[in-house]
């Protein structure tokens, strides 16, 4: 039986430029204290080794206060007997003159793993072999080759897991992410027991039998990374089921709400009341000392929407939801929110808002209006491919009322 902890992506030592220094100096803190964490993790768990999919950090924004952490919780973690194997990533490469080459690592059970050519390493319990890592990095912060498909079969009896730092272009948010090292999922040989991935900072299963996993990071650094952050732990035996389990670390936590509710807000007081309400604190996938960073979505109609559309208006209310949640940082934007609409008292009259009603309104009961909307390249259909357009089209057209009436007075607001 083998048991991992795979991390990935920690990225120490982030510049974080979009908050105030407080905040900015907590978030750099953060990523400290969730790599304090890992080490704590695998050493509480027992791990037979501790694996980096690349990532660490960031090359040269690396402090040397933190690289002292770094390589002091390595050594913490090696000196209790656990192996640890670092493949680098496109942020942390290792060629010559990259940081990565640079840091004096400790000398005893760590792997730096810095070449694109895989390498086999023996994961070992009390003298004897449980385990394999074959493990590439990154040499050059711009790897554009398939460097899975250079992987031998899986070493063995024992189970073999796979490191590396890549892109398969299957996973969810791989458009999201700059093309380095794309790897095709027929590229990860199925003779491995476990593929350990970093590079996509959402957690995933890529594939379910031999699993590939990517990790996500330790802790989040923006909005587009909520959610529960932190490392998977595997536990590999022949001949049965993986058992993996995710295991949250990160010191702080980014979510983004849009509160319902401020159709019935008529003060401020209010808006923050529905902002307080639809913040829930998750149960089981959040340390006990959660920190929290909130973006607040203001969307629908409300008769504060004129007093909202203030920047000044805006940075009060988070202010003061920040107070009464006891979070880290909020910030407020206005996603649409709107004044009401009595719509009706708009219809049968003369202005655009009305004419665009009637429009509307033809389109929805008058087969030839409705025709005249349809694309050009779909309109020859048959009879009952035309029904089933218009029964489309009008499902679409439903709810535009609302929306028609609230673009065109806001526009006549802000002419």
């Amino acid at each position: 039986m083998l048991c991992i902890v795979h991390a990935a992506d920690i990225h120490l030592d982030t510049p974080y430029r979009r908050h105030d220094e407080a905040v900015r100096a907590r978030l750099r803190e953060a990523g400290r204290e969730a790599f304090v964490r890992l080490i704590d993790l695998a050493l509480e768990r027992q791990a037979d080794a501790l694996l980096i999919a690349g990532d660490l950090f960031d090359n040269d924004w690396l402090t040397l206060a933190t690289e002292r952490v770094l390589v002091d919780e390595l050594t913490r973690a090696t000196s209790a007997g656990l192996t640890v194997v670092y493949a680098t990533g496109n942020h942390d490469p290792g060629r010559a003159n990259y940081r990565a080459m640079g840091i004096d690592w400790p000398k005893e059970r760590f792997h730096l793993v810095a070449s694109r050519q895989p390498r086999r390493i023996a994961i070992e319990r009390g003298g004897e072999v449980v385990g394999w890592v074959v493990a590439a990095g990154h040499q050059t912060p711009r790897e554009d080759r398939d460097l899975a498909a250079a992987f031998p079969p899986a070493p063995g009896p024992e189970p073999a897991v796979g490191l590396l730092h890549a892109q398969v272009m299957s996973a969810a948010a791989a458009e999201h992410h700059d093309r380095y090292a794309p790897a095709a999922l027929d590229s990860l040989d199925p003779s491995y027991a476990y593929w350990a991935l970093g590079h996509i900072h959402q957690r995933q299963q890529v594939r379910p039998d031999p699993p590939v996993h990517y990790s996500g990071n330790v802790q989040g650094r923006h909005f587009g990374e909520d959610g529960a952050k932190g490392a998977l732990v595997a536990t590999l035996d022949r001949g049965a089921a993986p058992e993996i389990e995710f295991e949250p670390l990160a010191p702080v936590r980014w979510e983004t709400l849009e509160p319902g509710g401020l159709d019935a807000a008529h003060t401020l007081p209010d808006a923050k009341a529905a902002v307080v309400a639809a913040f829930r604190r998750p149960q089981g996938d959040a340390p006990a000392d959660q920190e929290w960073i909130l973006r607040v979505d203001l969307r629908g109609a409300s008769e504060l929407a004129p007093l909202l559309a203030d920047a000044d208006e805006r940075a009060e209310l988070a202010a003061q939801v920040r107070e009464d949640l006891g979070v880290l940082d909020v910030e407020v934007r206005d996603r649409g929110l709107h004044r009401p609409v009595d719509i009706e008292s708009h219809r049968d009259q003369p202005h655009l808002l009305g004419q665009t009603l009637a429009l509307l309104e033809r389109a929805r009961a008058d087969d030839a209006a409705l025709d005249g909307i349809t694309p050009v390249q779909v309109a020859g259909g048959d009879g009952a491919e035309m029904a089933e357009l218009r029964a489309y089209l009008r499902e679409l057209l439903q709810d535009l009322d609302a929306e028609a009436a609230v673009r065109l007075l806001r526009k006549s607001e802000s002419a």
